[in-house]
């Protein structure tokens, strides 16, 4: 079996084990990335079982992210994009995003980093939606922020906060940008205590409590079939 049948076979069962989303990313240094996703996109819109839940096309290069965004049918949504790159060049991937009709992750990044502390969060992500809405005229119910869910339990201070700053961030981001979606990657928080599974299920869930019921988060990056 090609790698191409067995990656189909994974998002497949993905979908089977309840993903809402199936999430395509072919950054490898082994891959051609730009011809990977392409064919892999191609493929997958025509097979029944995986195009019915939405495609989000992940990659730190935005030509791989074109290259399966001209393939996609329905709205497809991409992951990412960030003012790290700049203003003018994030403008410039946001209008191309929105003339295509897909959804975007805006990471909380800028010029400077990524951004740590609730404060940072906030500013970017304001940042970014100001720009977004009013200068590309980008659909505020299309942008979903990711605001870094970062590791904790790492023995160093400043990190301990990290989860609480990441859950008054989020509620604080739905209060300034109305109509915005908020993801993250869950398993980043518990990294910390990897090989300890247990330990780890229980962090998620404490954390995706908090973070759902009291600041409105939206959609995370988690196993479907758990």
């Amino acid at each position: 079996m090609c790698i191409r049948d067995r990656c189909m076979d994974v998002a497949k069962q993905q979908v089977a084990d309840g993903a809402h989303v199936v999430d395509i990313n072919v950054d490898d240094g082994m891959l051609d990335g730009h011809a990977a996703m392409q064919k892999f996109v191609k493929i997958a819109v025509t097979e029944p079982e995986v195009c019915k839940a939405p495609f989000m096309l992940d990659s730190s290069k935005f030509d791989i992210v074109l290259a399966g965004l001209k393939w996609c049918q329905g709205k497809p949504i991409v992951n990412s994009i960030s003012l790290k790159v700049g203003e003018a060049l994030f403008k410039e991937h946001a209008t191309i995003l929105r003339k295509h009709g897909a959804a975007v992750v805006v990471m909380a990044f800028d010029e400077n980093g990524q951004a740590a502390t609730e404060a940072e969060k906030v500013r970017i992500c304001k940042r970014s939606y100001d720009i977004l809405v009013n200068e590309v005229h980008f659909p505020p119910e299309d942008i979903v922020f990711d605001p870094n869910v970062l590791t904790i339990g790492t023995g160093m201070e400043e990190h301990a906060a990290y989860g609480i700053d990441f859950i008054t961030a989020t509620k604080q981001i739905k209060e300034q940008c109305p109509y915005v979606k908020i993801s993250g990657g869950i398993s980043n928080l518990s990294f910390g205590f990897r090989g300890v599974t247990y330990v780890r299920e229980s962090i998620h869930s404490v954390f995706l409590h908090h973070a759902i019921t009291e600041s409105g988060m939206d959609m995370g990056i988690v196993n479907a079939k758990e």
